[in-house]
């Protein structure tokens, strides 16, 4: 009987041994390479139920688990997942700094604890080219829409800065971005939003800009809406023109109406020496024609006015009216 009972526990020890033996950590990849920026999956699969585990990198634990509970550490809480069914890890946008080696530790519900790694290299990222902004509505109208700005790229795009008019745009509860940086988005837009948009994409290597010109419109046709910088400066230039203008116009018409009702005296005849005999040149009078052309009898009245008739000495030639009366 003793001998049986020796045999029986060799052979439970046996069984035991083989099975804390079999109890591997299956790794699909042993090295992972990507691009900063990108997302790395440690895959793994352990080949029996397991009731605890944990991630470690450089000494620090990034997640474990007991169960179906998991707990990710603050620093990786944001950007790392973990998948409690088969204890794989998920982390996301990883840079530079995440290079290096990763150990996953299994202690299985019968059997001892295992530990496999997994090496992760990250490589720059590419350049970033091909920055544009887009917008979803290119006639947004003032107080009513809604308009959502885009900041689209080629490569690895770590981060994103939007600016208006070459200042840092202050978001509000009315402005304010998505959380990666790559939309903008403006609430009832209104007259102070028009400007130049421009957002910078960038990683660790390279970066490049795109931009594009927001303008506002207005529904109404009672001016309620205020107009556009461009067509402020438009109307302000076409009235100094139209002042300039007028201005030049009322000069001329103005000095057009002195010209004729207030000649150069040098230019007429002002008076007739009584006691001489003579006719009126009526080429002496100047262009303004008020006394040109005189008719025979005009000539002839007047001729006979400095033949001694005192009546017409001193006649001033500049009162028309009154020489006709005189005639008459």
């Amino acid at each position: 009987m003793s001998g049986l009972a020796f045999a029986a526990l060799v052979l439970c020890l046996h069984i035991m041994t083989g099975e804390s033996q079999q109890f591997t950590i299956i790794v699909e990849h042993s090295q992972i390479n990507v691009t900063a920026g990108a997302d790395a999956l440690f895959s793994v699969r352990p080949s029996s139920s397991v009731s605890s585990g944990s991630w470690i990198f450089k000494g620090k634990a990034v997640a474990q688990w007991i169960g179906q509970t998991g707990i990710v550490d603050n620093v990786y809480r944001s950007r790392a997942e973990l998948f409690t069914s088969n204890g794989s890890l998920l982390l996301k946008s990883v840079n530079m700094s995440d290079s290096g080696e990763y150990r996953v530790n299994m202690v299985p519900t019968s059997g001892f604890q295992t530990s496999a790694t997994v090496t992760l290299r990250v490589t720059g990222p590419g350049p970033v080219t091909g920055v544009a902004v887009v917008t979803n509505d290119s006639t947004p109208l003032e107080n009513l829409d809604i308009i959502a700005l885009s900041c689209v790229a080629s490569g690895t795009v770590e981060t994103r800065t939007w600016f208006k008019d070459n200042q840092p745009i202050q978001e509000n509860g009315r402005i304010f971005t998505s959380p990666d940086k790559a939309k903008l988005t403006i609430i009832s837009v209104n007259r102070n939003d028009v400007g130049t948009y421009k957002c910078i994409a960038s990683n660790s290597f390279s970066s490049d800009a795109g931009q594009t010109y927001v303008e506002v419109y207005c529904k109404y046709t009672d001016g309620n809406c205020t107009l556009g910088s461009g067509a402020i400066v438009g109307i302000v230039l076409g009235l100094l023109t139209m002042g300039l203008i007028g201005g030049a116009s009322g000069w001329l018409i103005a000095r057009r109406t002195d010209g004729i009702r207030d000649p150069p005296r040098s230019q007429y005849v002002t008076s007739i020496n009584s006691g001489r005999k003579g006719t009126l040149d009526t080429n002496t009078v100047n262009a303004s024609g008020t006394y040109e052309n005189f008719s025979r009898n005009e000539q002839g009245a007047r001729n006979n006015a400095e033949d001694g008739n005192s009546t017409y000495t001193g006649l001033v030639l500049g009162d028309r009216s009154v020489y006709s009366d005189l005639k008459r």
